[in-house]
């Protein structure tokens, strides 16, 4: 008999019932497959700062210094060492997602209502004549509004974004539907998204109006708070229920891999993708794009899901928190992200969190860490005799030792009980964990997991089989 690996390295794979699931993994939960083919703990969340109340809270930057909207409407003003003012003179009002727009001098916000701008000591209304608008994007020194449930779009003055004409506008109209997203890229495009279209505007430098429609292409946004640019291109969810990427006129799909999912997905009402307009989350090495459905039915019957795409492998995994009272996955705390200080924040419900690779519990309450196989089978009855994992250990101090478990389901049959091993105390650092003997069948998958608060690093598994006749 000799060792042979179970096949971890490949991606997550949700366009198949879980039964018919062969070779790929079916779970990858705060969890993702590094450059080695194993699998690295997602980090968790500690706290940093506290605003006060229960808002949702979204965040961007001016000045060096954070800044935090909520959906209550307050303004906050946060430094390196967590330290809090509020910044609200008028509140930013509308009910919508927060949508920041940093000019060269100041920060303006709109959710739905009136836009806010935030250059002094207090938040204040940008202007009596500007359009109450969802999202607000700076370019070449014009503020550039979408109107709610419109397919307009307006722009301030060049030079100062406190003056409005109501002749200041254009229509998105390469086909008839209202504007629902705006983004601002890098290179000075302009990005006007609806349900059936996308339309590229760039800047006249020659004209008698700023702005002219380069491109449209005939595939619309389906989440108004979902695009993000990064890698050189666009990204949403397009209104066929793909994420795509997407440069110029070409997109390419990029969720084949969980599309089942996706169609099956029952509300997606406050979607968002974070570090709008151009910051997805970077962290441990690896480049992520987060995608969050927060009222979306879960696998487990709860609500939020939570889905991370590594953009650089085109591989996903998901992110979940806990529910302690029914003891499932839950929606992960964040409902926005933000790189500054060369660390990542995630906004929480009234509190502010750090992203952090030496803690993994989500501000101390539990960070599940899960992998579940698809079938190893091999058309003839078998017995597994053992189970190893290569996995990096003796990271504890010398009085506690973390655990690591595995259990495994015969024949699609309910998972059994849970076999736990030590992950080691400070000093114990080989690397291979034997797990014993888990029965008979024509098939077997396992879940490999720990609830604990410490890094995982697993490198690989094997299994021992041997065939049995019928």
């Amino acid at each position: 008999m000799r060792w042979e690996p179970l096949p971890l390295n490949n991606p997550l794979y949700l366009n198949q019932p879980e039964g018919a699931v062969l070779g790929y993994q079916t779970a990858i939960e705060n969890s993702f497959i590094n450059e080695q083919g194993g699998h690295t703990r997602f980090p968790g969340l500690i706290p940093f700062a506290d605003v006060g109340g229960n808002g949702r809270i979204y965040l961007s930057e001016l000045g060096g210094d954070m800044i935090a909207a909520t959906s209550k409407g307050q303004v906050y003003q946060v430094d390196r060492s967590g330290n809090v003012t509020n910044k609200t003179g008028v509140p930013v009002s509308g009910g919508r997602r927060v949508i920041f727009a940093q000019s060269d001098r100041e920060l303006t916000m709109a959710a739905g209502g009136p836009i806010i701008r935030l250059r002094g000591e207090k938040t204040e209304l940008l202007s009596e004549d500007a359009p109450h608008a969802t999202h607000v994007g700076w370019i070449d020194g014009y503020l550039v509004a979408a109107e709610p449930n419109s397919g307009r779009f307006f722009n301030s003055e060049g030079g100062d974004i406190s003056k409005w004409n109501p002749l200041d506008v254009f229509s998105a109209d390469g086909n008839p539907d209202d504007v629902n997203s705006l983004m601002i890229t890098p290179f000075r495009e302009m990005m006007i998204g609806g349900a059936n279209s996308v339309e590229q505007f760039e800047r006249n430098l020659t004209g008698s109006v700023p702005f002219f429609r380069r491109w449209a292409v005939g595939e619309g946004v389906k989440l108004p708070y979902g695009m993000i640019f990064a890698d050189n291109a666009v990204w949403t969810m397009n209104s066929l229920t793909e994420f795509v990427r997407f440069s110029g006129q070409v997109s390419v799909a990029q969720s084949a891999e969980i599309g089942r999912l996706l169609e099956k997905v029952d509300d997606w009402s406050d979607a968002w993708i974070g570090g709008f307009p151009d910051k997805p989350l970077h962290t441990l090495g690896q480049k992520f794009i987060l995608l969050q459905l927060p009222h979306a039915t879960t696998p487990y019957g709860t609500k939020g899901i939570t889905l991370v795409l590594d953009y650089r492998a085109k591989r996903w995994f998901t992110l979940y928190g806990w529910d302690e009272q029914n003891g499932v996955p839950a929606r992960w705390p964040g409902w926005s992200h933000w790189t500054i200080w060369g660390r990542v924040f995630v906004g929480g419900e009234g509190k502010i969190y750090e992203l952090s690779d030496t803690a993994y519990t989500l501000d101390g309450k539990t960070q599940r860490w899960l992998v579940r196989t698809g079938h190893a089978a091999s058309g003839s009855l078998l017995q597994v005799q053992n189970l190893r994992l290569r996995v990096r250990r003796g990271f504890s101090g010398n009085t506690s030792s973390p655990e690591i478990g595995v259990r495994c389901s015969r024949d699609g049959k309910p998972f059994g009980n849970w076999v736990q091993r030590s992950l080691g105390k400070a000093g114990q650092t080989a690397p291979f964990i034997e797990f014993g003997q888990f029965g008979s069948a024509g098939s077997f998958q396992f879940e490999i997991s720990t609830s604990d608060d410490c890094p995982v690093d697993l490198m690989g598994a094997d299994i021992m089989a041997v065939g049995l006749e019928n």
